[in-house]
């Protein structure tokens, strides 16, 4: 198996056809079949069904596409990183779903042009998280912490082999519609949310409570909408009388259109930013860092 034979899986994959993954790949196709059926008879597994209308992905496909992604992103990343040449650098953040990110990013995009040209924000699950920090997909992620789920995560991390510091605090805040009932409360307690439904953000069918990105669990919650979108959670907030929780940092255009409101009594929280342990941060993450320090 090597990388090249990765690559061709990955372009059949995202062209439906041999002929156009060769073409695209500027080879012959009886080379790319080859390429393919070699690395089909040596791991024992059939990746696409042939058929005259196109090449689709088996069950077995769609498993080793997903690593084999992994796997070439994390060359990408070794390349541009290390390589003795003028390639462009690349600068990725993974993180749970925080809209002060995109400000952030664009200041950092205007400190260190030309140098930089790619920039990257991963929002995603927990867990991918940290997946995507520990396969070198992006230098640095971005988690919560407090006393319910930071010895997990702590765990977590060393299995990752990850490192960690700790960025600052913040209190938990509830998101509100202005149309709902508690949006004129300068704060609110927990009993009094169990009445309204509830969103949450989708967590990868984890079943792990140290993986829920939302910073309230009420069992006894009746209906709950799930989503893996930001957006998605803002209009059903303007469209109903559910709630989300956060950490009250918003900037931009959703500062207006949704009130922000303390929870009395909530958690301490802290945001860590975590990465790779025995590497040194590059001058980009340290002003991240800085960042994220001084919005806190």
């Amino acid at each position: 198996m090597n990388v090249q034979q990765l690559k061709y899986v990955v372009a059949v994959a995202n062209n439906g056809s041999f002929r156009e993954a060769a073409k695209k790949m500027f080879i012959t196709q009886p080379s790319l079949s080859n390429g393919i059926k070699e690395l089909e008879n040596e791991i024992g597994l059939t990746l696409f069904t042939r058929t005259n209308k196109g090449a689709y992905l088996t069950d077995e496909g769609k498993d080793f596409l997903e690593h084999a992604e992994k796997i070439l992103a994390q060359m990408d990343y070794l390349e541009t990183r290390y390589q003795k040449s003028e390639q462009q650098e690349r600068f990725s953040v993974a993180s749970q779903h925080y809209d002060f990110l995109g400000p952030i990013v664009a200041k950092l995009m205007k400190q260190f042009q030309p140098q930089y040209k790619q920039f990257r924000i991963f929002e995603t699950t927990t867990a991918k998280v940290i997946e995507d920090v520990q396969q070198l997909g992006s230098e640095v992620g971005l988690l919560y912490l407090n006393e319910h789920n930071q010895t997990s995560i702590y765990r977590y991390l060393e299995q990752a082999n990850l490192d960690y510091e700790l960025l600052g605090t913040f209190q938990t805040h509830i998101f509100l519609g202005p149309q709902h009932p508690l949006a004129k409360k300068e704060g609110i307690y927990l009993n009094e949310l169990a009445q309204f439904p509830q969103v949450r953000f989708t967590q990868d069918g984890q079943n792990f409570a140290y993986f829920y990105e939302d910073l309230i669990e009420m069992p006894e919650q009746e209906t709950v909408f799930y989503t893996s979108d930001r957006g998605t959670l803002m209009n059903l907030l303007l469209e109903t009388q559910a709630y989300a929780s956060g950490s009250g940092i918003v900037v931009g255009g959703s500062r207006s259109q949704i009130c922000l409101i303390p929870l009395i009594d909530g958690p301490n929280n802290k945001f860590c930013i975590i990465y790779p342990k025995r590497r040194k941060p590059t001058p980009i993450v340290e002003a991240f860092i800085k960042e994220v320090k001084n919005l806190l």
